[in-house]
Formats: C-alpha cells, sequence, structure tokens
C-alpha cells in the first residue's frame, strides 16, 4: 500500500509541476515578452487606394469603427500601447512611428468582392 501511495504522490507532483510550467510560459510570452500579433483596420479611401470592403447594412455586422472601407495592418502587441488613445494605430502605421505590416489585396480578394480598387477615369489615361 505504501509503494500505491508513493506513486500517487509523483503523479500529484507531476501534475502540479506541469500546471505551473504551462502558467509561467504563458505568462511570459503573453505578459512579458508580448511576441503576439494585433490585426488592426483603419479608414482607407475608396476612391484613391485600394480598401477591403463590407457592407454595414445591418449593425451586427459590422465592428464598432463602422468601416465599409477599411486597411488591415498587422503589428506586434509591443508596439500597440504606442498608438495610445487612437486604437486603430492610423497615424501611427502610416506615418511609420511604429512597424506596421500592410496586409494587401490579392486578385483573388479583388475578384470575390472582399477588396475593391479604385476607378480609374479615363481621362487621366
Amino acid at each position: 500500500m505504501q509503494d500505491n501511495q508513493v506513486k500517487h504522490n509523483i503523479f500529484i507532483y507531476i501534475l502540479i509541476g506541469g500546471c505551473f510550467i504551462a502558467i509561467a510560459s504563458s505568462f511570459y510570452f503573453f505578459y512579458y515578452k508580448k511576441s503576439y500579433d494585433f490585426i488592426v483596420e483603419t479608414s482607407c479611401n475608396s476612391e484613391t487606394e485600394t480598401c477591403f470592403f463590407r457592407e454595414c447594412i445591418n449593425i451586427d455586422d459590422c465592428p464598432p469603427n463602422n468601416y465599409s472601407y477599411y486597411s488591415e495592418y498587422t503589428l506586434g502587441a509591443r508596439d500597440f500601447r504606442t498608438c495610445g488613445e487612437e486604437e486603430d494605430c492610423t497615424l501611427a502605421c502610416k506615418t511609420g512611428l511604429i512597424n506596421c505590416t500592410k496586409t494587401e489585396c490579392t486578385d483573388d480578394d479583388i475578384n470575390d468582392g472582399i477588396c475593391v480598387e479604385p476607378i480609374k477615369d479615363d481621362s487621366q489615361i
């Protein structure tokens, strides 16, 4: 019976140790190191640049920013606090204050209606 009790205690210690390691590594990567990315949406002028598009007819289908035409940027969690009060980071990304990577529209996105290109004026050709 003593041998069975020792095996049970070793299992409990391994289980507790594994939980502690999981919590400690999560704390390190997500709180201290902040090694994850945010995807932010910024306003986009569909007359001058290629933009992502979504219909905001139904209020439940749109996020709180209510952007129908928007650009997407990916930035690191460490840089997000640089945006300050401006949660969409528009100014910080467009001026290069922080390192943002713009998500570009592909030809498939344009064909599927996810992205829209600016209308080309024939007088400018």
